[in-house]
């Protein structure tokens, strides 16, 4: 499992994250200060830290330096929340260690995908987050009733010991938590996986085929108010 760190001393700004890092499928440890997280990261190296601009003990340029100074705590990758617009101060961030730099009033999209890009090499620009949602499968002449361990915008997962070859079509039929309309989409087996890790069980993960623009866009922000906390984890 993967652990954020937030270092941000306003508790609505800190919960507001935690929300969303939880919904992603994250550990986190939230700690109100610098040195906080640096006694945190002492014991625990996350595998990436957001770092708020109104921390009371350090800058967040100096924080940065201080944290990429020192060989044992360099490595996880850092990211800015920042309420500033000056390019010049997006570019002296970046130039002091952070990785990413995500510009307040945030977008819950470019904050999903610069986190992404910190804990992951995959560049993933589609939400995806841990839901369960009982889902009718049908596969030829057969149909099963399953449960996913995670779904997205463009696709789901699904835990089973026994998955459908790759590229298999399948017929989808679902409803999502919040919403009263009842989905009927084409999909294809895209990955299968033989054993559970620690981050997902063994199972499937499809990918939805000949989507419209109209219900991309409903799956896009469906995703985006899940992520927010507007909408409950399970039907």
């Amino acid at each position: 499992m993967k652990w954020v760190l937030v270092i941000e001393p306003s508790e609505v700004d800190r919960s507001y994250l935690e929300r969303i890092i939880t919904r992603l499928g994250y550990q986190l440890y939230a700690a109100k200060s610098g040195e906080e997280a640096l006694h945190f990261m002492s014991q625990s190296l996350p595998n990436t830290i957001i770092v708020g601009e109104r921390i009371p003990d350090y800058d967040p340029l100096e924080l940065c330096r201080h944290i990429k100074e020192d060989r044992i705590l360099s490595s996880p990758p850092m990211l800015l929340m920042s309420s500033t617009t000056d390019e010049l101060y997006t570019n002296a961030a970046l130039q002091a260690g952070f990785t990413e730099v995500v510009q307040r009033p945030m977008s819950i999209r470019n904050f999903f995908t610069k986190l992404e890009r910190c804990l992951s090499n995959n560049r993933r620009i589609c939400i995806r987050a841990p839901m369960e949602v009982p889902v009718r499968l049908t596969h030829g002449m057969k149909e099963h009733s399953v449960t996913t361990h995670n779904f997205g915008e463009r696709g789901l997962y699904i835990p089973t010991t026994n998955p459908i070859p790759r590229e298999t079509g399948v017929g989808l039929q679902f409803n999502l938590p919040g919403l009263r309309t009842l989905f009927n989409f084409k999909g294809q087996i895209v990955h299968t996986q033989d054993r559970d890790t620690d981050e997902v069980p063994a199972g499937m993960g499809l990918q939805f085929l000949d989507i419209s623009p109209a219900i991309d866009a409903v799956l896009g922000i469906y995703m985006e108010n899940f992520l927010a906390n507007r909408i409950p984890m399970t039907i």
